[in-house]
C-alpha cells in the first residue's frame, strides 16, 4: 500500500465569528509533501481566517483540518507538530534581543550549547542581522522583524510553512528579499508551505501552484466581479 503523503487536509470546512454568515465556506485543501501553493485574495477573503483555523487558533463550525491525518485538536502544538507559521504581526519577545530571540527557539528543544551557538551564527548570517543581534526587537523595523521571524524558523525541522500576507507593508526590494528568504527556506527544510497575499505579482514572484480566496470561498481560478 502506498504510503500517505498528506501534511494538511481541510475538509469541508466552515469557520463563522458571527451568527449572520460563515467566514470560510465550504473550505478543501489538501497539501502533500513538498507541495507548495499560494492564495491569492484580499483582505476580507478569509484567508488569516484559513490559516489561523489551520494552527488552532480559532474554532471549527463544521468540517476539519488533519495534520498528518490527525484532527487538530487532538494536537499538542508544542510537541507533535512540525510547523513554521508568520503571521502579518510577527510573534516575537520584544524586549529581548535579535539572539535572544533566535536562542530562546533552540533552548525549548534542549539543544546543547555549543550546536545552540553555532546555529545561531549560521542564522544570523544567513539572513543579514549580525549587525543588530544585540538589538531589541521592539527597536527592530517591520523588515528586520520578518527576516528574524524566518531566521527563527530556519532553526528548526519543518514539515509545513504558513506565510500570512506579510508583504503589503515591504518596499519592492525589501519583497524580493523576503521572497527569496522563504523561497531557500522551503528549499533547504523541504517543507510545504502555504503563502496568502492579496497581490499577483507576489505570487508570480513565488511561481507556485496558485488559488483564490473570494468571500471565503476557495477557487481554482480567479473570479472576475460582475462589473468586470
Amino acid at each position: 500500500m502506498e504510503k500517505d503523503k498528506s501534511i494538511l487536509k481541510v475538509k469541508s470546512l466552515y469557520v463563522s465569528f458571527t451568527k449572520e454568515f460563515y467566514t470560510l465556506n465550504d473550505i478543501n485543501l489538501e497539501l502533500n509533501t513538498g507541495d507548495k501553493l499560494v492564495i491569492v485574495g484580499d483582505k476580507e477573503s478569509g484567508r488569516t481566517a484559513l490559516l489561523r483555523t489551520i494552527v488552532g487558533l480559532e474554532s471549527i463550525a463544521k468540517g476539519e483540518v488533519l495534520y498528518k491525518n490527525i484532527p487538530i485538536e487532538k494536537l499538542d502544538f508544542q510537541n507533535d507538530v512540525s510547523l513554521g507559521y508568520v503571521p502579518a504581526v510577527p510573534v516575537l519577545l520584544n524586549n529581548k534581543s535579535v539572539k535572544q530571540n533566535v536562542e530562546y527557539v533552540l533552548k525549548l528543544r534542549h539543544k546543547d550549547k555549543h550546536f545552540i551557538s553555532a546555529t545561531i551564527k549560521n542564522a544570523l548570517t544567513e539572513y543579514g542581522l549580525v549587525f543588530i543581534e544585540d538589538k531589541k526587537v521592539k527597536e527592530l523595523n517591520y523588515f528586520d522583524k520578518l527576516k528574524l521571524s524566518l531566521a527563527r524558523l530556519s532553526t528548526r525541522n519543518l514539515d509545513i510553512l504558513l506565510i500570512d500576507d506579510i508583504f503589503t507593508k515591504l518596499s519592492s526590494m525589501e519583497k524580493e528579499k523576503i521572497v527569496k528568504f522563504i523561497k531557500t527556506l522551503v528549499k533547504t527544510q523541504g517543507c510545504s508551505v502555504l503563502i496568502m497575499t492579496d497581490s499577483e505579482d507576489v505570487a508570480g514572484m513565488f511561481g507556485y501552484s496558485k488559488k483564490y480566496m473570494v468571500y471565503g470561498s476557495l477557487n481554482d481560478e480567479k473570479m472576475e466581479s460582475k462589473d468586470d
